[in-house]
């Protein structure tokens, strides 16, 4: 099993949202700011832009999960679990 450590990113992400005060920012501000970095990653020219904005996408989707009290490190699990149909295990 493939381990994880989102829930403490998630702990990080809400002490770095209390300091700089953005634990009231709405989801749909949140949502809004994701689908801006996925745009802006798909234009990136070099890949220091392209793993900032992966960077930046990975921050916003641990906030959204800490404001919906998600578990990521259990949707991490659940969707190895249900992906291991896609292994091919070769025989010798």
């Amino acid at each position: 099993m493939v381990k994880t450590n989102f829930d403490k990113l998630v702990k990080e992400i809400t002490v770095f949202e209390i300091k700089s005060g953005f634990t009231q920012t709405p989801k749909t501000r949140l949502v809004a700011w994701l689908k801006k970095e996925i745009k802006h990653y798909l234009t990136a020219k070099t890949k220091s832009e392209k793993a900032n904005k992966l960077a930046d996408i990975i921050v916003l989707a641990l906030q959204l999960a800490r404001r919906d009290k998600l578990s990521l490190d259990s949707a991490w699990k659940a969707w190895w679990q249900k992906s291991r149909k896609y292994l091919i295990v070769r025989k010798r």
